[in-house]
């Protein structure tokens, strides 16, 4: 199993409740309706981060920069799935809605995103 990640930071206009509701209310509905067929999507997971106030002790420990205004996991079977549904026919239409869409809430020269694989080390199943 893969996850393909997204460390999201907000474009500078949009206040982090702002760029949230966009990315939960609006973004799902910016590609087809079988989307997750046509991309071989097994989970896809939105993380919210709790307020920067709630957040600064941890921030403080670690000594850290501010952190995302969200993160995305998709789930996808494995690299075959991504290079050839995501790259092709109807999943490369479904993944450049999702792209084309992304302009509106998603600052990218301040995100990131990769493929990876998922080790549990400790608990889980």
């Amino acid at each position: 199993m893969l996850k393909l990640t997204f460390c999201m930071h907000r474009l500078p206009h949009l206040t982090r409740e702002q760029f949230q509701n966009y990315w939960e209310n609006k973004h799902p509905l910016s590609a087809p309706s079988n989307a997750v067929e046509v991309l071989g999507i097994r989970k896809y997971i939105q993380v919210f981060p709790l307020s920067e106030a709630d957040n600064s002790s941890v921030k403080k420990v670690r000594n850290g920069s501010n952190e995302f205004d969200g993160v995305a996991e998709i789930w996808i079977d494995d690299l075959e799935t991504f290079t050839t549904k995501w790259k092709t026919g109807e999943g490369k239409e479904a993944f450049e809605s999702f792209l084309e869409d992304e302009k509106n809430f998603v600052d990218w020269e301040r995100s990131i995103c990769f493929l990876a694989e998922e080790k549990v080390v400790l608990g889980g199943q």
